[in-house]
């Protein structure tokens, strides 16, 4: 064999190197996002559980949030109630910032955030009138935007 030939082969055998190293590169940008993409359904799903059953095991929060639904307002409430609510209603808003974080990322389908309500915590005029204008200011204006625009997110 000539040097020529053995510098071909060698240019071709390299060439196939590459490509390889590239398909298996691409395998595995592949995996990491489907691993990212299931970590972050995960992550959603257990802090709605959490909040879920925060409220399902408390011997308070499901009267407080009954009397919310029924639009009582925070005359109606004691001092400790009137500090309990907002810090709940703004864990809650924290699990949204969560899954709003995830699917801006990319990491979650359009369909994630598409028909989730904010529940009775949220959807409510206390929440609305007293808790949302006092926590939004510590969250990005993107999220304020996003959380804001959902459709149950209206008066």
């Amino acid at each position: 064999m000539s040097k020529y030939e053995l510098s071909d082969i060698a240019q071709v055998l390299a060439i196939l190197g590459v490509i390889i190293s590239l398909a298996f590169v691409g395998l595995e940008i592949n995996q990491n996002t489907s691993l990212a993409r299931n970590q972050a359904y995960l992550e959603y799903v257990e802090s709605l559980k959490d909040l879920t059953l925060e409220i399902a095991t408390d011997d308070a929060l499901p009267g407080l949030i009954a009397r919310l639904v029924e639009g009582e307002m925070e005359e109606g409430f004691s001092a400790e109630d009137n500090v309990r609510i907002p810090l709940f209603q703004n864990a809650t808003v924290r699990v949204w910032e969560g899954l709003y974080r995830s699917w801006s990322a990319g990491y979650l389908p359009q369909e994630a955030v598409a028909n989730i309500g904010g529940g009775t915590l949220l959807n409510n005029d206390y929440f609305r009138q007293k808790s949302w204008p006092a926590i939004k200011v510590h969250f990005s204006p993107d999220f304020v935007t996003f959380f804001e625009n959902q459709a149950w997110n209206s008066e």
